[in-house]
């Protein structure tokens, strides 16, 4: 049986008088490659912005390696293995790229310089992005933003890695290959969870697909379960189920 990584407990967020989140459970085990979906203002990205520590739970706990993260920072969690990437890119625009990727290697204020140049390398041959090491991100189309948001989470050997969005925008063919990458670093054990309304994604991509519809999970099962599910079909896929 496949070991819980995050263990999510009873989490509850509100905004005013807007509860976003509805005492969510969620359990991820070790190595899953996890879909998160469901209509716009679901509570999908809210979920992420609590375990990765930009936002704060109104009542709830979340248990990461068998310790509780409630409280702790979002740079104190990425040091524990934690990556999150952004619906919308954030990188440093006036740094080049191999200067974006050694911002996350030294984070941890130990990895020695020389160190952190060589894994930088290697990610940005990996993502074909070696040509632009010396480019200023703000040079970057859309696409090779993300690429390089990718490799910079990857720059710090994340056990998890919290995608939101990441096909938005994208062109098919890096697409396909965000998804090759996806996979391969899956396969390599590291633990993902997807939000995408990219359904061909999703369904090709993920082996499991939580489903959230104001606040509350609705329907947690394999993408051929969440296809045929009339909770879900109502609430998200509607129409666009049978092309998804």
């Amino acid at each position: 049986m496949t070991q819980t990584l995050l263990d999510i407990n009873g989490l509850v967020k509100r905004f005013g008088g807007l509860t976003a989140l509805k005492s969510v459970d969620m359990r991820v085990g070790e190595g899953e490659l996890l879909g998160l979906i469901g209509p716009n203002g679901s509570g999908k990205t809210t979920l992420l912005n609590i375990v990765s520590g930009y936002y704060k739970a109104d009542a709830g706990s979340i248990a990461y390696q068998g310790s509780g993260i409630l409280g702790a920072a979002p740079h104190q969690l990425a040091r524990m293995g934690i990556g999150r990437s952004f619906q919308v890119t954030k990188i440093f625009q006036r740094l080049t790229v191999l200067e974006n990727m050694l911002v996350a290697g030294l984070s941890d204020g130990k990895t020695k310089r020389d160190e952190a140049r060589d894994r930088a390398e290697g990610l940005l041959q990996e993502l074909k992005l070696a040509r632009l090491r010396d480019e200023r991100a703000s040079s970057l189309s859309g696409g090779q933003g993300k690429l390089l948001e990718f490799a910079r989470i990857m720059m710090l050997s994340p056990k998890i890695v919290l995608l939101d969005e990441p096909f938005g925008g994208v062109h098919p063919e890096l697409k396909r290959f965000m998804h090759e990458q996806i996979r391969k670093w899956n396969a390599a054990g590291t633990t993902i969870i997807l939000i995408s309304h990219d359904m061909g994604s999703i369904f090709d991509l993920c082996g499991r697909v939580v489903t959230l519809s104001y606040g509350d999970i609705i329907c947690d099962g394999t993408p051929e379960e969440t296809r045929n599910d009339p909770a879900v079909l109502d609430a998200y896929l509607g129409d666009h189920h049978g092309a998804a």
